[in-house]
């Protein structure tokens, strides 16, 4: 799981840095939110949602209650396991596992991240006059398809960080690994010590 999480946490850290130097997060990123901002009624304080008063479990170390119910709801689109084979999302504690994942973020990167999740929620109010927890299950997926998809760099570095971040802390669970056959790591059913991420051959 160690291994997985560094992975995760690399590919993260590798989609963000380039929005870091680039200082991009501070500026067309934010053109956006300030646009959100008027739509929202004020960035700073989200528009209501009636899973804000929905509980939050204890024990998380980055993810504040509004970055956890963002996660649930990424969760439950981006994850549809229901008549599936698949393990239920709903029985996989995914987000304790993106907030372990946070961990291994830088603390500067990891907190671009945490300002860009409130944005990535609340900027839904532009184009669906509620935010992103709030839309219905199509909407919501063409949501995070646009951000993907975006040919504006932070949208569509965003976009994977969440959908990366969801799917990590899904699969990451070894609860979920039977149903795909799939019985661990190579490197620890032989014993192969982990020499964390290694440069490639020059």
């Amino acid at each position: 799981m160690t291994q997985n999480k560094n992975k995760a946490a690399s590919d993260v850290s590798a989609a963000l840095a380039p929005l870091s130097r680039r200082s991009v997060l501070k500026t067309g990123l934010w053109a956006v939110a300030g646009v959100s901002a008027l739509a929202a009624g004020g960035f700073a304080l989200l528009r209501p949602s009636p899973r804000d008063s929905l509980p939050v479990p204890a024990g998380l170390v980055h993810l504040e209650a509004q970055h956890y119910h963002l996660f649930s709801r990424l969760t439950e689109i981006l994850l549809p396991t229901d008549g599936t084979a698949l393990l239920p999302a709903a029985q996989v504690p995914v987000v304790n596992h993106i907030d372990g994942l946070l961990d291994a973020l830088d603390p500067a990167i990891r907190q671009q991240l945490l300002t860009g999740l409130a944005l990535f929620d609340n900027a839904a109010v532009v184009t669906h006059f509620k935010r992103f927890v709030d839309l219905p299950d199509a909407d919501a997926l063409a949501y995070v398809g646009d951000w993907v998809n975006s040919g504006v760099m932070p949208k569509r570095a965003l976009g994977f960080v969440v959908t990366k971040l969801t799917h990590t802390g899904y699969w990451m669970d070894s609860q979920t690994w039977p149903m795909v056959e799939f019985d661990g790591p190579v490197s620890r059913r032989w014993g192969i010590p982990s020499r964390g991420n290694q440069p490639l051959p020059g």
